[in-house]
């Protein structure tokens, strides 16, 4: 593993006392880790992405069996600091293949941060262009439990692109391995494969950003939004006050407009903010129109109706805000968004 080769490299003796044949499917691995004349045995569990923070707490049942085993050893391709921090305090060590590792066990401990940031895919890219996020949006919103897979002209009007270039999309998707074929014209989105790939790739929205300040509560604002809305004219809501519409997690301190026309900052009763730092509404002019779902995503608040930003773009919203109280709400609704039925 890759994780292990870091650990090495950094100095630390590992030997791997993994049985031949381990049975246990729960234990990936025994190591031996030496620091010193300190030595520690470790019962790994690896993953094949980092757990979200919120499904840190559901981890503890695979802590107690690798207890019996030695000390639990998560290892996944890259751990933030904000979650190596929660699983050090649910009692984890964790590794990760870029470097980075916090390793503890009586009379031992050894930390590395080599990676700020998870590294860049390496492999080929999503499609971009022309109804490409669309498209994509489309694919991770559809929902198991609907009667068909989408097929490409669905999709191509949903996303408002031609048939033939949704065709292109979709197949270019398919040589990344994250649609299948169903026959009949039909694609199976692996959802939850193509969400993360999405999440990890996506620019941003582009277009313009301004900075605001007001007085009134962020989910006021949202109010105000969702009544100078129109179907001509759409302001949708994004992060904080969106998700919270969707999963309630926490007061918003911030709302995300995104306009598809150019607004009057002063009919929301907004003043210009120094930067982001200050602000409490971000008013985003998009590039990327996928941002405004097809259908319309529609919240309650206070007895009005409020048009939401698409699912995937609140989600990236509250990675890009940051803070890990919104990294937390931003799981819990790609969560919600991959198990709704």
């Amino acid at each position: 593993m890759e994780a292990v080769r870091w650990l090495r490299d950094s100095g630390l003796r590992v030997d791997d006392l993994t049985p031949a044949g381990q049975a246990n499917t729960r234990v990936d691995a025994i190591l031996d880790v030496a620091v010193g004349d300190r030595s520690a045995r470790f019962a790994v569990q690896a993953k094949s992405r980092a757990p979200y923070p919120h499904e840190v707490e559901r981890l503890q049942r695979s802590w107690h069996e690798l207890r019996l085993r030695g000390h639990p050893l998560i290892i996944a391709p890259f751990i933030s600091g904000s979650l190596g921090s929660i699983l050090t305090g649910d009692g984890w060590s964790w590794a990760d293949a870029q470097g980075d590792f916090d390793l503890r066990a009586p009379g031992l401990v050894a930390r590395q941060r080599r990676a700020a940031a998870a590294p860049a895919p390496k492999h080929r890219s999503l499609p971009r262009g022309s109804g490409s996020y669309a498209v994509i949006r489309a694919l991770v919103g559809f929902a198991g439990g609907e009667d068909e897979e989408p097929g490409a002209t669905a999709l191509a009007a949903q996303a408002g692109i031609s048939q033939p270039r949704a065709s292109q999309v979709l197949h270019r998707l398919h040589d990344l391995e994250l649609v299948d074929i169903s026959g009949h014209g039909r694609w199976q989105p692996h959802r939850e494969a193509l969400l993360d790939r999405f999440l990890a790739e996506y620019p941003g929205p582009g277009g313009s950003e301004h900075h605001y300040y007001t007085l009134d509560s962020p989910v006021d604002v949202a109010v105000h939004a969702g009544r100078a809305s129109s179907p001509g004219r759409p302001i949708a809501v994004s992060a904080d006050v969106g998700p919270d519409l969707i999963i309630p997690w926490r007061r918003p301190s911030l709302v995300i407009l995104y306009p598809r026309h150019a607004i009057d900052p002063s009919d929301l009763g907004l003043t210009d903010a120094q930067g982001r730092h200050d602000a409490n509404v971000i008013i985003r002019a998009p590039e990327d129109r996928s941002v405004f779902p097809v259908p319309a995503l529609v919240g309650q608040v206070q007895g009005n109706e409020v048009l939401l930003a698409d699912t995937l773009q609140q989600i990236w919203d509250l990675q890009d805000l940051g803070g890990a109280d919104r990294i937390e709400a931003a799981g819990r609704l790609r969560e919600w968004l991959l198990e709704r039925p």
